[in-house]
């Protein structure tokens, strides 16, 4: 579960934030609903104090213990509640990923200092220019804020060092800045603050023993990391080696690269070069289940599901399930209403929650949360209170049925009538030691209830030939496999359901 969004209260008047507490509190519900990793925020204190995302970083090693940007808290609350948070979970068998921010940090105006790199390369005209509203400029001389220094840290493994002009792009007269225009790799784009030169050794090795002192003495199990798209792979394989092994293996790592399949698979391709394994989310995969949430069954042909996603694309840009995080939303499509998905939530969930990959709950789908446009509060949307439910069910379908492979068998069990399946999915994934598996049916027309006859049966799949089988969700609803392996499904507009056999439910 991702176990925050993007405006999580906070008291900014008393500098109180109270988000760890409440995750420690909320622990155990989550244990019981079979939540087994959390994905939290930034722990880190940020340029703007207690209402900082702690997307805008700028103290690593000040996780709201020190008094600095105007409160001693962050957002989320202090030192001593993220542990606290932390080893609750631990209690409760859940792993806590930390997100991580590694392409830049933010300063204030108390943060100005001379740089002559930059009066140089704005002088010069170079091609990508440095953002005038970064600069203050005092005689002629560029002024940035790109001297960053802490209050005297004490705790173990914590460094006292400053951030200075030549820690980011452009750090010398040999460095450029790139621009920011499509989905390939950008580790010198200033897109966010101060761009951190990560190729300087000296950059890399505070980085890296920030990422060791967060899985040794802060206890995170495991990370994601922001903007990936801003750091070169190399760094990333070595940011991840250098991290303690937890029992024994690599811990899990997930990077945000927002862009398309070709671009994805390259980079968990070059991180994997590096000796280091690495998921990445899945936003190809999102934004077709919007589509086919937000539109029209007339609008969206449900067949484009047969390859959707990085796990099924068929153009040669493929990852192994065990690289791809899949989700349906998280903090910054939450934070922009063209990105949302407004409706029919539980079908985008059927799907994830019953297919390939390590599927991502958003906290605010769950617990019912309001999100708001952060450009225009007058855009609103809030899942259904429903849903709640309907993830729990669908959790507990996917631990007791589901492993192993998926087959779509609109594709492949010569389904009839044909025409059908532009609104009929129809899939199966393999089962557990125990159990056959499961076949999910989603249907995304408007008005119609549909049915649709087609073999299940596969290769390398149990035979469920001449069985019966019930629906998990709806446990009256039977259906009969006849002996050829053939069967009929009806399935509810806009609905899904999901089949189980029977003497296995």
């Amino acid at each position: 579960m991702q176990a925050f969004y993007w405006d999580v209260p906070v008291d900014e008047a008393n500098k109180n934030g109270s988000w760890w507490d409440h995750l420690r509190e909320i622990a155990p519900e989550l244990k019981d609903v079979g939540i087994t990793s959390v994905w939290t925020p930034v722990p880190a204190k940020g340029n703007w104090g207690i209402v900082d995302s702690g997307y805008g970083i700028y103290d690593h090693f000040d996780l709201g213990n020190y008094f600095q940007k105007g409160t001693i808290e962050t957002r989320y609350g202090s030192r001593k509640e993220l542990e606290e948070m932390i080893a609750e979970m631990h209690r409760n068998n859940i792993n806590v990923y930390s997100d991580v921010v590694l392409n830049h940090l933010y300063g204030g105006d108390e943060n100005f200092e001379k740089n002559p790199v930059v009066t140089d390369y704005v002088k010069s005209g170079r091609k990508e220019a440095y953002p005038e509203e970064d600069i203050r400029w005092i005689d002629s001389v560029a002024y940035t804020k790109t001297h960053l220094y802490f209050p005297k840290h004490n705790g173990a493994g914590e460094p006292n060092y400053e951030w200075r002009y030549w820690n980011f792009h452009p750090s010398s007269e040999n460095d450029s800045l790139t621009d920011f225009t499509d989905d390939v790799l950008r580790p010198r784009t200033k897109f966010f603050g101060n761009d951190l030169d990560t190729y300087s050794v000296e950059v890399q090795t505070r980085l890296c023993n920030w990422g060791k002192w967060l899985r040794n003495e802060i206890g995170f199990d495991g990370f994601r990391m922001d903007f990936v798209r801003g750091l070169q792979p190399e760094f990333v394989s070595r940011w991840i080696r250098g991290l303690p092994l937890l029992n024994g293996k690599q811990p899990f790592v997930v990077g945000e690269y927002w862009g398309s399949a070709k671009y994805i698979k390259e980079w968990v391709d070059s991180v994997a070069k590096g000796n280091a394994n690495v998921h990445a989310f899945d936003f190809p995969l999102k934004f077709t289940l919007t589509e086919m949430c937000n539109n029209s069954g007339n609008d969206f042909d449900i067949s484009r599901l047969n390859h959707a996603g990085m796990i099924r694309n068929n153009e040669g840009y493929a990852l192994p399930p065990d690289n791809v995080v899949t989700f349906v939303d998280n903090h910054d499509t939450g934070k922009e209403h063209d990105k949302w998905i407004t409706k029919d939530y539980a079908m985008a969930y059927a799907y994830i929650l019953t297919h390939e990959g390590t599927p991502c709950i958003f906290y605010p789908h769950y617990f019912t949360v309001k999100q708001y446009d952060v450009n225009d509060h007058q855009q609103i949307v809030e899942a259904p209170t429903s849903l709640k439910d309907t993830i729990s069910k669908l959790i507990e379908i996917r631990k007791k049925y589901i492993g192993g492979k998926t087959v779509v068998l609109t594709e492949t069990g010569n389904p009839s009538p044909e025409k059908v399946t532009k609104n009929v999915y129809v899939a199966r994934r393999q089962g557990t030691r125990s159990t056959s598996g499961a076949i999910i049916v989603l249907n995304n027309n408007d008005t119609d209830t549909l049915s649709i006859n087609l073999s299940v049966n596969s290769q390398g799949f149990k035979d469920l030939s001449d069985t019966q089988l019930v629906d998990a969700f709806s446990p009256t609803n039977k259906v009969k496999v006849s002996k050829d392996g053939r069967v009929t499904f009806i399935v509810q507009p806009r609905g899904f359901s999901i089949w189980v056999k029977e003497n296995e439910l």
